[in-house]
């Protein structure tokens, strides 16, 4: 891996820490009562893991079937067809934005090491964590402290 994707890497992952933080502080901010808002972070966790999980799928399908062979570490393509389960690319985009937009679907990329998105990844994260931090600040300066 050149030293720049390792740089990237390393930057996504501390987006999606802060992307996380953001998430978890909202609703913080929101619930009064520490339970609650425990108990709503973990399953919101759980939510986008699923999320993270039914996205890809849609995110990576291709609209062809391809039959291929390997031999002597080259790929041999004998036949490509039309995929008749295909959803179509609108659907194929924006499975796709909403798998990059979740923090989950970008550790998810990150881990495997695909590195097709690795430099739209910090456009997201970044977009997220602005929209999440001034929802937070406008509805904790309207919540009625005691």
């Amino acid at each position: 891996m050149p030293i720049s994707e390792f740089a990237m890497t390393i930057f996504n992952v501390i987006l999606i820490i802060i992307s996380f933080c953001s998430i978890f502080n909202l609703i913080a901010m929101i619930c009064s009562e520490i339970t609650i808002s425990t108990a709503i972070c973990i399953i919101l966790f759980i939510a986008m893991f699923v999320a993270q999980g039914s996205f890809s799928f849609t995110a990576n399908q291709s609209p062809f079937i391809t039959s291929s062979y390997w031999e002597d570490g080259k790929e041999y393509i004998l036949s490509q067809e039309p995929d008749p389960n295909y959803p179509g690319d609108n659907v194929v985009k924006i499975a796709k934005i909403l798998y990059l937009v979740n923090p989950q679907g970008q550790a998810m990329d990150i881990g495997s090491v695909d590195t097709k998105n690795l430099y739209v990844m910090p456009i997201y994260s970044s977009i997220l964590i602005v929209a999440l931090n001034i929802l937070g600040v406008y509805v904790f300066s309207k919540k009625e402290l005691k």
